[in-house]
């Protein structure tokens, strides 16, 4: 609990009138997609045209697979369209009608994916992870990297400054109640080091991270590190882009609270169309590295176009291999676009023995490994991070959260295991090496190969090693 006095200080209360993202029929649709569990938003696809297809003959396409209906509202996000036809039924059903027009070269509906989870600071002994990747050694070689590299975390977004804004939320029976949130800035991120964040899925108001997930994963990659504050990070000298396309339970009961409805959610998700819009604006910005810590089971081509599009622009992507081992190994996706795209890597979990952690997935398309954690053999072998105080937000066991306290957090997942690897790849820019293609090279050469000799389907390369990595490219201080 040391970081949590840290925190607790409130900026004046903030307008809590900021615009929310879509329309209400949007933010509808995601409500229910919620309430029944689906996979998808209702109502909303994603297509991609044949090269030479314009906007006007693109609006004409979509009219006509659906046959009239109200008007479709439609959003270009770079070449891919996001369409909303509301009032639709089954969007799968539109889905198959515009396959089958000659000018679309594919279409799906907009899929909802998931969040998957010696320096001088005091608690860097808690962190195993760091000490098993000998990162003190890649220090002496590097110091945490360089400021004029901009790593890109599109995940549930981080908190860069504090603020209080005003929701109403359902307490029960009848009852609701307008509540004054606090949110507090993370300590160990200094505010300088954030170059920007942005809002792709919530509202037009201040930045925010309702689950904890976001800050965890931005700490591994680039934690303040030797500040005589808690924990440390992969890259501390890098600088940090904040982009939220997820949302936690807690957005979507704050919409659930403004429109009188008496239920409550309890899981949050991450929109196809937001992510690729993350995706897209980070490539244009002009940063070196993506962290990717979100997965599903549902292919969708719209993933392969924008990592290509972000490789292609010297953007390396590292992107978590998904915990489903356990209930039946599916597919994970995206990550399984970055076996064919060299600079978009795969990354699955260990924990502190080195061994496989036991949820995380196995396949051809893993190609490197890293720690992730594994909280069956006891707490401390999770990955430790400054986050929030989650009992201030879990929605099982509060009714009216908090989002001012931070403390360090132990989280499991290949969300944890692949910002180790967005953190790696940022060093290697920081020292001039500056091709995705190149830098997923060097982390497969120097890799220490784990499991069976060779490539193998549990750790691909082995375990990233990055002072080898960094003394066998020549780079020493």
């Amino acid at each position: 609990m040391a970081l949590l006095a840290m925190a607790q200080t409130r900026a004046q209360d903030q307008a809590s009138d900021h615009p929310l993202l879509g329309t209400e029929k949007q933010r509808a649709a995601r409500l229910r997609a919620a309430l029944e569990g689906l996979d998808y938003v209702p109502g909303e696809v994603l297509v991609k045209f044949k090269d030479g297809v314009g906007s006007a003959a693109a609006s004409g396409v979509l009219r006509l697979a659906r046959h009239g209906g109200e008007p479709i509202q439609e959003h270009w996000i770079h070449d891919i369209l996001h369409a909303r036809a509301e009032g639709e039924q089954d969007v799968r059903d539109l889905v198959d009608q515009l396959v089958r027009q000659p000018e679309v070269e594919w279409a799906h509906p907009n899929y909802i994916y998931r969040l998957e989870s010696v320096p001088n600071d005091p608690s860097f002994t808690r962190q195993w992870n760091l000490s098993l990747l000998e990162m003190p050694r890649a220090w002496d070689l590097t110091s945490g990297g360089s400021s004029s590299v901009t790593v890109a975390v599109i995940d549930s977004g981080l908190t860069p400054s504090a603020f209080t804004s005003s929701f109403r939320l359902w307490q029960g029976g009848s009852s609701f109640g307008t509540f004054a949130i606090p949110f507090a800035a993370n300590p160990e991120i200094a505010r300088s080091r954030i170059v920007e964040a942005r809002d792709f899925v919530y509202w037009n108001g201040p930045v925010f991270d309702a689950s904890g997930h976001g800050s965890h994963v931005a700490g591994t990659v680039l934690q303040e590190t030797n500040n005589n504050l808690g924990l440390a990070g992969m890259a501390y000298g890098a600088r940090l882009m904040a982009l939220k396309a997820c949302y936690a339970s807690w957005e979507l009961n704050f919409e659930l609270g403004r429109e009188g409805i008496r239920q409550r959610v309890y899981d949050g998700g991450c929109d196809l169309n937001a992510i690729l819009s993350a995706i897209y604006y980070a490539a244009d910005r002009g940063v070196q590295v993506i962290n990717l810590s979100l997965g599903g089971t549902q292919p969708t081509p719209a993933y392969q176009t924008a990592l290509r599009y972000a490789r292609d622009r010297g953007v390396f992507v590292a992107i978590a291999a998904g915990n489903a081992f356990t209930d039946g190994n599916p597919t994970s996706y995206p990550a399984f676009y970055a076996r064919d795209l060299d600079g978009v890597m795969t990354v699955g979990a260990t924990n502190r023995n080195g061994a496989r952690a036991y949820y995380s997935n196995t396949g051809t398309y893993v190609e490197i490994a890293a720690p992730g954690g594994d909280i069956r053999q006891g707490s401390a072998n999770g990955i430790y991070q400054a986050s929030m105080f989650e009992p201030d937000l879990d929605p099982t066991g509060v009714l009216i959260p908090r989002f001012d306290r931070y403390t360090e957090v132990s989280f499991q997942g290949t969300s944890m295991a692949s910002p180790h690897v967005a953190g790696l790849a940022a060093l290697l820019y920081a020292q001039g090496l500056t091709n995705p293609a190149a830098v997923e090279a060097a982390i497969k050469r120097f890799a220490r190969d784990i499991g069976s000799t060779g490539r193998d389907n549990e750790f691909g390369y082995g375990l990233i090693d990055p002072p080898a990595t960094l003394r066998g490219l020549g780079y020493v201080r």
